[in-house]
């Protein structure tokens, strides 16, 4: 795993479960990292379980300084969270995939919820970047896990943000 982090958000799991099936989030989380969100769908429900597809465009001026030797323009990025439905806690799970059209990169990662209490949930992320580019395929990797570290913590202090101002 290249990426392992875990945070404490001071709201309950389904408020964070809203935010994230919210477009207003994901429309205010990308002007937060510099994209802008051309397409947002939900499907399922929060009881049953559902997935949200989110896709961004962003200059490739965002990227680590390798990527852009051979990423050029406007990256479209296209993430999918497939989420569980809550256990008996109130606890669930995320699948999320990252993909990068047109560039040989694919993310994956886990996300848990853990429910706590009404005021407070440990996500804990798990993930891992897979370049397929010959010779400096594992130099984008390493420079992207940075990457990945900030954007885990971002979302968990933007969530919280988010609720607070939403609520």
């Amino acid at each position: 795993m290249s990426l392992e982090a875990e945070k404490v958000i001071p709201h309950s799991a389904d408020a964070i479960v809203a935010a994230y099936t919210s477009r207003d989030f994901h429309e205010h989380l990308a002007a937060k990292v510099g994209s802008e969100l051309k397409g947002f769908e939900v499907s399922g429900t929060a009881e049953t379980g559902f997935e949200v597809i989110s896709k961004q465009a962003m200059s490739a001026d965002k990227l680590p300084e390798i990527a852009k030797k051979v990423i050029k323009g406007t990256v479209n990025v296209t993430v999918t969270d497939k989420w569980s439905a809550p256990d008996a806690s109130g606890s669930r799970r995320s699948d999320t995939t990252v993909d990068i059209a047109g560039a040989p990169v694919k993310a994956v990662a886990s996300q848990t919820l853990h429910a706590r209490s009404a005021a407070e949930t440990l996500a804990t992320v798990r993930g891992d970047v897979d370049v397929k580019i010959p010779i400096i395929g594992g130099k984008i990797k390493k420079a992207a896990e940075p990457y990945m570290r900030k954007f885990v913590e971002l979302q968990a202090t933007e969530v919280a943000k988010w609720i607070e101002k939403n609520s």
